[in-house]
This record gives structure tokens, C-alpha cells and sequence, in this order.
């Protein structure tokens, strides 16, 4: 067990390196700036509090931050980034994994680094095209548990693929 908390070791390591001044898993301390998660049925509901599971999906953030973390991807002087995005396993012929990162061979031969997540409030998706520098990061108060919510990431590889 680590002397220092999840959110400190996130403070330190990422958060700060890449200037994302407006991370952090601590809920209070940005909730006047939180839009309201909707649940599956699109009534507002509580957050979810992670607890020992932070980890698993427990960081708040916005896309001026994610955008800068994105932006850090796309720099190869960051190695630490770089062997995130190196293969860990195969899933299938399309999906392999890195550390945190889904790796998509496109059938147009484009690769992607993405990522997902999704909460009783809440969807996201952040896919990267690194040989092209081009990033989409969609932020939504759509419930993970929605039947549309998989619409999320369509919208991201769609709007992707458009600018390339």
C-alpha cells in the first residue's frame, strides 16, 4: 500500500505535468462547476462515489484538461505516454491493449488510441489519431446505462474519421 493517496500520486504525476488544473477525484471541491448527470431514463441523479474503486472511474475533469492531456500524447518527448499507447495484448483482428488505452486498427488501415467510460450520470470518449495529431474528446451527462449511450462513441470515431 502506497503512503500517498490515488489523488495525490494523480496530482503529481499527471495533473500537474500536463496542467490540468481542473482534475482531481475529489468531487467537492468542483461541484459548482458540475453539470448534472442524467440516469437511463434522462432524470437528473446523484454522482457516483468510488471510493476504493477511484480508479475504475473516479477522476472529474473537462475537455480544456483533457485537452491538454491529449495535446501531451501527441508529444514524443513524453516517453511515459508513448509506452502507454504500446500493445499489452490482442483483444481481436481490430482491438489490441495498451496500459489504459484501447488500440483500434480502423478497416481504412487508420490507427486509434481511445477510451471510454460511463457512469449512473454520465458518458465519455476520447479517441486519438497520434501519426495525424487529431483528437475528439466528448464530455456528456448521458447516462452510461442509456440505451443510446453506445451513440457516444459512434460520435466520436464518426466526427474523427471526418477529419482526417
Amino acid at each position: 500500500k502506497s503512503k500517498i493517496s490515488y489523488e495525490e500520486l494523480l496530482q503529481k504525476y499527471i495533473f500537474t505535468r500536463y496542467s490540468m488544473l481542473n482534475s482531481t477525484t475529489k468531487r467537492q471541491s468542483i461541484k459548482d462547476s458540475l453539470i448534472t448527470g442524467l440516469d437511463a431514463y434522462g432524470s437528473k441523479t446523484s454522482n457516483w462515489d468510488f471510493d476504493v474503486l477511484v480508479g475504475a472511474g473516479g477522476i472529474f475533469s473537462n475537455v480544456a484538461d483533457l485537452s491538454k492531456f491529449a495535446q501531451a500524447q501527441f508529444d514524443d518527448t513524453y516517453e511515459e505516454l508513448k509506452l502507454t499507447r504500446q500493445k499489452t495484448f490482442t483483444v481481436n483482428d481490430y482491438m489490441d491493449m495498451g496500459l489504459g488505452w484501447h488500440l483500434i486498427k480502423a478497416k481504412s488501415g487508420a490507427n486509434y488510441v481511445w477510451h471510454n467510460g460511463g457512469t449512473g450520470g454520465y458518458s465519455s470518449s476520447m479517441a486519438l489519431d497520434i501519426e495525424n495529431k487529431i483528437g475528439l474528446i466528448i464530455l456528456s451527462n448521458v447516462s452510461a446505462f442509456n440505451s443510446k449511450s453506445g451513440a457516444i462513441d459512434g460520435l466520436c470515431f464518426g466526427l474523427l474519421k471526418n477529419m482526417e
